[in-house]
């Protein structure tokens, strides 16, 4: 995925069979949404749409105080104007993120999940706590969906043999137009149900058996594993997570989903395409002040991004991690001055990067228009 291709007549068929809609970036902003922050609401490229993260507030104003079901509707409501205006809906969607600032609020959130997807086909869900930036806010919720005439056949539903079937609303991950969502990787026995162990290698090594047994019922290598986004609960252990040279890497400190929990994993993987997105690692900020580190991190970005033919105006996703919610500002000014035109679309969230010298942490995902 992130060497370019010598221009053969097979690399010419698969740019050929892109259709023009998808070998573009666009952004998508519903009349009625958001749009105060240097974002967009939503971007549609390459085989997929990217969503903002969208937080719930009463269409009154203000937030249903400690009732994160109505929030989370809320969210999904504001996600759903996304989707329509991309011509698509709540069936399209793939993979979510789930931020709460509770996790033992989760079951409240799925409640209001069942109402949006009633099922049987659930997309695949990371589940994070964190704080959010509104204090009032409860639940964040972003999604990809996959850009297909008919979802039903475009989608399906990874269960690998003798896994038990997830009790939440989700899916153990979805493949869609060649490319893996995994649902959160927990170190836990997926057909027990039983923590792996104490240790955080005995939890890293669980983790990484349940990220290859669905890599396999997918029908993918482990090679093609393309990003993760790590999350330990407990930043002095050092984490050590095995995966191919290109793989993107990226680690923050967050609270664990369970007791006993060191960590969890955000994964997605897909076969060779060329349409497929470009993941480098997280990059977290350097600098004396959130300016400077913000700057620094898009700067790396970019040169990264570069080194496989795009930059940062090819960005369609991000997340940002932020330490302290007070940067906000100052790294918006800075954001904004540098991801544009049409910004990726992108959530932020209160997490600490893993490095204790950086204020900041952004993640990012590009995709290449194809060369003609």
């Amino acid at each position: 995925m992130t060497n370019m291709l010598p221009l053969t007549l097979t690399t010419l068929a698969l740019l050929l069979s892109l259709t023009p809609a998808q070998a573009e970036k666009k952004a998508i902003r519903p009349p009625s949404g958001p749009s105060s922050g240097p974002y967009s609401a939503g971007i549609l490229a390459g085989d997929f749409l990217y969503v903002s993260g969208h937080v719930g507030p009463e269409p009154t104003g203000g937030f249903a105080p400690g009732d994160v079901k109505t929030q989370t509707r809320r969210s999904l409501d504001l996600v759903g104007k996304v989707l329509r205006e991309a011509g698509l809906d709540f069936s399209h969607v793939v993979s979510a993120t789930l931020y709460l600032t509770d996790i033992r609020t989760l079951d409240a959130a799925d409640a209001a999940w069942r109402e949006v997807f009633p099922g049987p086909v659930y997309p695949a869900r990371i589940d994070i706590e964190s704080p959010l930036l509104i204090p009032e806010a409860l639940s964040e919720v972003s999604v990809i969906a996959v850009r297909a005439p008919n979802p039903a056949q475009a989608i399906r539903v990874i269960n690998p043999t003798g896994w038990t079937a997830p009790k939440r609303p989700i899916s153990h991950a979805i493949l869609a137009a060649n490319t893996l969502f995994f649902s959160t990787l927990r170190p836990v026995d997926p057909t027990t149900g039983t923590l792996a162990g104490t240790t955080l290698a005995d939890q890293t090594a669980q983790i990484v058996r349940n990220q290859q047994a669905l890599l396999q019922t997918a029908g993918l290598a482990p090679n093609d594993l393309a990003a993760v986004r790590i999350f330990t609960s407990d930043p002095r252990l050092p984490i050590r997570y095995p995966g191919p040279p290109s793989l993107a890497r990226s680690t923050a400190v967050a609270g664990p989903l369970e007791l006993g929990h060191l960590l969890h994993v955000q994964a997605v993987a897909h076969a060779p395409n060329r349409n497929a997105p470009v993941y480098v690692p997280g990059m977290a900020g350097q600098g004396a002040t959130i300016a400077d580190q913000t700057r620094d991190a898009l700067q790396r970005l970019d040169a990264a991004f570069r080194r496989r033919g795009c930059s940062l105006a090819d960005s369609i996703e991000a997340v940002v991690w932020l330490r302290d919610p007070r940067d906000a500002a100052a790294m918006n000014a800075v954001y904004r001055d540098i991801v544009k035109p049409n910004p990726a679309a992108r959530a932020t969230v209160r997490l600490s990067p893993i490095d204790l010298d950086s204020r900041i942490t952004i993640n990012m995902t590009a995709h290449c228009t194809p060369p003609r």
